[in-house]
């Protein structure tokens, strides 16, 4: 149980909120603002870092955003194209299930509570949700914090193995692969 305040740190319950298709991508473009750059040669940096690092800075906190605040998304099968400015980087392709994705519907989306009360704005500054306008658009919210439940989940299961969903990538591949190569050396240089 003492491990799962390591790997889930924060108090945070869940909740499904309705997002609009268009919603949804704005949140996206937000997030990926915050920590990935525009990239215009296969040189650049696929993060985005405060100043110009080097693979031998032994500093772990030179991204210029906190790591907390970056999202991904699942159920969606999705682009983010890096060498695009913000508003225009992340192409929504379908469903996880291959059904059409519509900007104009609204959809159900999991999300933890500290999002969901606009921690990040993803939601407001992002999808452009008033504030006082959140609490609406809960449709459910669990009585107890997510570590509770993943904690449940993983005593239940007794072995967990993890996956990769390849819901999304960054394109173009080509520069994406090495930038996160040579990003990952700065990050992490042992």
């Amino acid at each position: 149980v003492s491990d799962m305040f390591n790997l889930y740190k924060y108090e945070n319950m869940l909740y499904v909120m309705e997002l609009t298709g268009q919603e949804v991508k704005d949140y996206l473009e937000e997030a990926y603002s915050l920590w990935c750059n525009t990239m215009t040669s296969p040189s650049d940096h696929l993060l985005l870092f405060k100043e110009e690092p080097t693979e031998g800075d032994e500093s772990r906190s030179t991204l210029k955003n906190p790591s907390y605040n970056f999202d991904s998304a699942a159920g969606i099968i999705y682009e983010v194209d890096v060498r695009k400015p913000k508003g225009e980087k992340v192409t929504i392709k379908s469903m996880a299930d291959g059904k059409e994705f519509d900007p104009a519907r609204t959809y159900r989306v999991a999300l933890n509570s500290y999002r969901g009360n606009g921690g990040g704005e993803l939601l407001t500054k992002g999808a452009g949700i008033p504030h006082d306008k959140l609490t609406e658009r809960i449709v459910f919210a669990t009585d107890l914090d997510l570590r509770h439940y993943l904690t449940d989940y993983i005593k239940k299961q007794g072995k967990v193995n993890p996956r990769k969903l390849n819901q999304w990538r960054f394109i173009p591949e080509e520069w994406t692969r090495e930038a996160a190569k040579r990003d990952y050396k700065i990050l992490f240089p042992r």
